[in-house]
């Protein structure tokens, strides 16, 4: 007999496991274990990590010997894009919920904006499209479209950094 548990299929959450990997490097530790009442994600680091020598000498030498050979580290998500740092900036536009992004107004058309584009106050910038309902995401402040997130057609969580206004 199966347990109800057993029964749930488990959904990864990449940003989830993509946090927990970084913290992995951060912190040099070699695991970290995180368990929700619907799975559990574990990230563990497969070798040693050492640091280069100095790439400066003091007025005495010293050879220092890593202890042993570097191995790669198994992480279980895509690598860290440029997005994460793109989320931190002060100009970034978040979805403010679940749903589909459209960069234009129908297929075949062009977008709202293009990297690049100066933006008044108000002016649509994309489409989310939730529970068939059409919602036009606005540009909060005036300002150049810096760099645009997502792709057409993109599924998008709330939060998710969709647009950088500068």
């Amino acid at each position: 007999m199966s347990s109800e548990k057993e029964s749930k299929p488990f959904l990864i959450d990449a940003k989830a496991v993509r946090t927990l990997a970084r913290i992995l490097n951060e912190t040099n530790l070699s695991e970290i274990e995180y368990e929700l009442d619907s799975g559990r994600i574990k990230v563990v680091r497969t070798g040693a990590v050492h640091m280069a020598p100095p790439l400066y000498h003091s007025g005495h030498h010293q050879i220092v010997t890593p202890a042993s050979s570097p191995e790669p580290i198994e992480i279980l998500s895509p690598p860290v894009s440029q997005e994460t740092d793109w989320a931190m900036h002060p100009g970034v536009l978040k979805s403010p919920l679940v749903g589909t992004a459209y960069l234009s107004s129908q297929p075949g058309s062009d977008p709202f904006v293009k990297e690049g584009d100066h933006v008044p106050e108000g002016h649509t910038i994309l489409i989310l499209e939730a529970m068939k309902v059409m919602n036009p995401i606005r540009a909060p402040k005036a300002g150049k479209i810096l760099k645009i997130l997502i792709q057409n057609a993109q599924p998008v969580e709330f939060g998710e950094p969709l647009v950088v206004i500068e």
